[in-house]
């Protein structure tokens, strides 16, 4: 069982155990507390329980009655309070004082809410009266105490910090508040006070920058410490503190953490204007204290952070001056990188010197530079990749890689070779004289390589005997004799005649005759003519192969039925042409070359007939199966090409019945599966649901499809009245349930996962397969409303309710829905849906639907960019009023949803004018929002879109709060313009009102859909 450190009554208690109260008691305990190496609990655990106890005895306290001897009255008598709960406050600001008041420290372990109260308590101190954040007088900061301009300095800090650390760092995860006490986190804050706190500081943003700005002015205040506060004893009787007992500061400190802060800010809000120009206050200011040798107390910020917001400012081309007059290497190559190559030549000779940037930059920058110089993107200096060539080169030899084979082919260029000798001298004299004796004998055996191995040897030995850097490398007589002397060659070597005997030669004899058999193989997998593929496998055979003329090429591959009505048919020839002929219609089929594979199948069929040997049951087998791979090869082609089939309709109708028949009347020979899955599908993308449905379902293969045609039927029959349709629901669903769940075949058996049968059923993957493959409208239709109601019932969430045609059809309720895959649900919804506007781009009713499931998933632009698309379908291109039934409140509530999360607050508070009932609080929130937000949409552009007089009013308070005097001007004269027509009959204002939602409307298709 845990116990409470610091809550008395959780019993057992350690005799050890400090209870809270003591430190109350006795003062000193705290600092012996804090002093500990590593105290348990820690400082910031200790504030955390203080204002708890604080606030779990606020309720009690404020009921009871107190004396006049257990209030605490400040000199002027504004406020009051508790004589304990004050006591509380005083030591969480001692604790806050050992810290430093490091607010990297108050922010990481503290809750918001227990931030605000330990700063308001110390402004509450310091002022000696209740805190107002909007009630700062400008003397309170420019000629206060200087315990006044610290607690005003460290909350407006605070302010500015927090709403930074709010949105960059991970959100807590949610949890459920409990009633039962000790099961909820301290650290838990509910979200929706997070937002009221979060509302506040964004509203004191503004002032808190101004009141910063002001302090960056005035000296330095006192470091208020521990020993500043004086802990209550039962015989205080008013409130006083030692301010003047406190840590000196500089004021270089003191600004420098004043202008880091203020630029954090500012880059978060993408002010980068003003981020230039605090960032290059605080690293001077820095660069100063580190050089004088101050011991930093105050300031925080690092060199390190410092020159990240500048380098990040001038990655962004905003010119920030870094802490160091010259930044590292390899940030000098990003930058060279992102302005086309400026100066990378300097950067890559400073680098042979210095040796800062890793090869793998270098070698990805060659490669680079050599694909956009192919590639056309933009020119360059005509030697550059040269250049970068041979200063990488140079990096390699010294770093003792000297990989320089490429470079080789270099110099051997005729047209490069002077020019790279040139610039390899000049790339090694620049770094002799940073290099030590092992690099420098690197060098040496480097360019002894390239002398004897290039073709431009002469000339590099003369380059480096002109040079006194490079000279000294070798002894005269090293580069002074030439290549070949003194190397001797082994006499074998310049002998032909080797004397092998006669014996030992026939152990080379090459077999001649495999050449030409090679040649004919290679001929024959790479043709397609069946006449010239004929004359080779003659010809192969006279050669006598050793294996099967089919098995030359190992992507030839049958599937089992054909493989074994091609095993009966006689050895030789006809075998393995009809083999080859087939496999190669596969492989065209693959590459959408319909009408040759069809040719070449054909030719299998005429070749069997004419050949006499062949009988006749054998060739009637081979001739049904050869006829059905041409309706195989057909079908495929008719899905491809859908809508404008080349192929007639009736011709297939009529060759996919005839194929399904001869599986229901029972003939020796059947279609392979896949052949009868493709007819099945054939015929319900061609509308002929009433023979699918009449068809034997004793296939568990035509199940879905048979269930899906039902369906149809329903639809049209009955108008998508009739409630329930659970064929195709009940197959659908075990597909995206749990792994161990058992499926049933057709005849309502259990079939276990692991049994035979289970082949036969149903995975995700085909599936899939089979919904990608549906084209016809009323099919797709049926086959999105399923899972569109399998996606709402597994959620179960009205707010993510996906509106969808014929979902009525489908049962509303699944048992143990948490067990299924809902996400897997939605994944295939979506590729469904854009498969089926590949086909169907005007489809309103599925354009919407998409935007609904965008919408859920959190793709917000995907989403509105959906919704504007029907939009357009429905009001050609907005110039006619947009119909209630589709594009209906909840609708428009979603598209507003969309804006706000995409940080579009005014398109947000434009859009809240198209609900029947205007939407106020969601719009005046949205306005309020759109200065804060960092997106960089306007008002200025949208005032003529807004119809409502109260929103307009709203404005004009806005902007004269905010001191926005132009807006507001143009605001008002849109509210002059509609207060002079309000005269006009409806008819008229409803017109004019639709030309606003036009004007509005295209202008956000233009930026989401265009």
């Amino acid at each position: 069982m845990d116990v409470d450190l610091l809550r008395p009554g959780t019993v057992p208690i350690s005799p050890d155990t400090i209870l809270w109260f003591e430190f109350l008691l006795k003062p000193e305990l705290l600092q012996e507390h804090l002093q500990k190496s590593n105290p348990d609990p820690s400082p910031t655990d200790l504030i955390i329980k203080f204002l708890s106890i604080h606030n779990e005895q606020k309720d009690q306290e404020t009921k009871a009655t107190d004396s006049e001897s257990d209030m605490v009255k400040p000199d002027d008598g504004v406020g009051k309070r508790s004589l304990k709960n004050l006591a509380l406050k005083i030591l969480s600001l001692k604790i806050a004082a050992y810290l430093k008041w490091d607010l990297d420290i108050l922010e990481n372990k503290l809750p918001l809410p227990m931030q605000v109260t330990l700063l308001h308590d110390l402004q509450y101190l310091a002022q000696e009266k209740d805190f107002d954040v909007n009630s700062m007088p400008e003397a309170a900061v420019t000629s206060g105490p200087s315990h006044l301009v610290f607690a005003v300095a460290l909350y407006n800090r605070w302010v500015l910090r927090a709403i930074v650390h709010n949105h960059v760092s991970p959100k807590q995860n949610r949890q459920n508040s409990s009633s039962i006490p000790g099961l909820q986190d301290s650290n838990y804050v509910p979200p929706h006070v997070l937002d009221e706190l979060m509302h506040s500081l964004e509203k004191q943003a503004a002032n808190s920058i101004a009141v910063l700005n002001r302090l960056t002015t005035i000296s330095a205040p006192l470091l208020p410490t521990p020993e500043t506060f004086n802990v209550l004893t039962e015989d205080s009787t008013s409130v006083c503190q030692n301010w003047a007992e406190g840590i000196t500061i500089s004021d270089d400190e003191f600004h420098c953490q004043l202008h880091f802060d203020l630029a954090q800010y500012h880059f978060f809000r993408e002010d980068y204007h003003a981020v230039q120009d605090n960032i290059s206050k605080a690293a001077a200011l820095h660069k100063k204290l580190v050089a004088c040798g101050t011991n930093l107390i105050y300031c925080t910020a690092t060199a390190a952070q410092i020159k990240g917001y500048s380098n990040a400012c001038e990655m962004i081309r905003v010119h920030v001056p870094t802490v160091s007059p010259q930044s590292d290497l390899l940030h000098q190559l990003h930058r060279s990188i992102r302005d086309q190559y400026t100066g990378i030549v300097s950067i890559l000779q400073a680098d042979n010197v210095r040796r800062e940037i890793p090869l793998v930059y270098r070698a990805t920058l060659e490669l680079d530079i050599q694909g956009a110089l192919s590639s056309g993107k933009f020119t360059v200096a005509r030697d550059l990749l040269l250049q970068v060539q041979t200063l990488n080169v140079v990096r390699k030899v010294i770093g003792g890689e000297p990989q320089c084979t490429e470079y080789i082919q270099v110099l051997k260029n005729p047209v490069t070779a002077d020019k790279a000798a040139d610039m390899l001298i000049s790339a090694l004299k620049a770094v002799m004289g940073s290099l030590g004796p092992d690099e420098r004998h690197r060098v040496k055996l480097f360019i002894l390589h390239l002398i004897t191995q290039s073709d431009r040897g002469p000339l590099l030995k003369e380059l480096v005997l002109n040079s006194p850097d490079l000279s000294v490398l070798f002894v005269k007589s090293e580069l002074m004799k030439d290549d070949c002397e003194g190397v001797t060659i082994p006499e074998l070597l310049l002998n032909t005649n080797w004397h092998v005997p006669v014996a030992s030669q026939s152990k080379f004899t090459i077999d001649k005759g495999r050449l030409p058999a090679g040649m004919v193989e290679q001929q024959l997998i790479s043709t397609c003519d069946p006449k010239e593929i004929k004359d080779l496998i003659v010809r192969l055979g006279g050669m006598k192969p050793i294996r099967p003329l089919w098995k030359i090429n190992p992507k030839w591959d049958l599937p089992i039925p054909l493989k074994n009505i091609v095993s009966i048919l006689p050895r030789g020839s006809l075998q393995d042409f009809s083999y080859i002929l087939m496999a190669k219609a596969r492989e065209l089929v693959a590459q959408k070359d319909y009408a040759q594979a069809i040719e070449l199948l054909g030719k299998v069929e005429q070749e069997t007939k004419s050949n006499g040997s062949v009988s006749n049951n054998i060739m009637n087998k081979v001739t049904k199966l050869i006829s059905w791979e041409i309706l195989l090869v057909q079908i495929i082609q008719f899905f491809v090409d859908w809508p404008q089939s080349l192929i007639g309709t009736e011709q297939l109708i009529a060759g996919c019945k005839q194929c399904l028949a001869a599986i229901q009347s029972g003939e020796s020979v059947v279609p392979r599966v896949e052949v009868q899955e493709q007819c099945m599908l054939c015929l319900l993308n061609l509308g002929q649901w009433d023979y699918l449905v009449a068809s034997d379902k004793r296939w568990t293969h035509f199940e879905l499809p048979q269930a899906l045609a039902a369906a149809c039927q329903d639809v049209i029959k009955y108008k998508g009245t009739k409630k329930v349709c659970k064929d195709a629901w009940d197959i659908v669903l075990p597909v995206f349930g749990p792994s161990t769940q058992q499926k049933r075949s057709s005849s309502g058996a259990s079939v276990h996962r692991d049994s035979p049968t289970m082949g036969s059923g149903y995975t995700r993957a085909s599936l899939h397969q089979l919904l990608m493959r549906l084209r016809e409208p009323t099919v797709l239709s049926v086959a999105l409303s399923l899972l569109a109601r399998l996606h709402n019932v597994l959620k179960d969430d009205n707010h993510q309710e996906l509106a969808c045609e014929h979902v009525g059809l489908w049962p509303a309720v699944v048992s143990n829905s948490n067990s299924y895959h809902s996400k897997g649900v939605a994944e295939m919804l979506s590729q469904l849906l854009l498969q089926g506007l590949k086909y169907h781009p005007n489809n309103v009713s599925w354009l919407k639907l998409i935007a609904d499931l965008c919408f859920v998933l959190g793709h917000y632009k995907a989403s509105l960019s959906y919704y504007l698309k029907a939009a357009i379908l429905v009001s050609d291109f907005f110039s006619q009023p947009l119909p209630r039934s589709v594009m209906d409140d909840l609708t428009f509530r979603r598209m507003i949803k969309c804006c706000s999360q995409l940080q579009c607050h005014t398109q947000a508070a434009v859009l809240c004018q198209f609900l029947e009932e205007t939407d106020y609080a969601t719009a005046f929130k949205s306005l309020g929002d759109v200065k804060s937000s960092s997106c960089s949409d306007s008002m200025d552009s949208y005032y003529n879109c807004i119809w409502d007089i109260t929103i307009l009013e709203y404005l004009v308070h806005l902007h004269s709060k905010r001191g926005e005097h132009q807006r507001k001007h143009q605001a008002m004269r849109v509210l002059g313009l509609l207060e002079l027509n309000a005269n006009n009959n409806k008819e008229i204002q409803r017109e004019a009102a639709n030309l606003r939602k036009s004007r509005f409307l295209r202008s956000l298709a233009r930026q989401f859909v265009c």
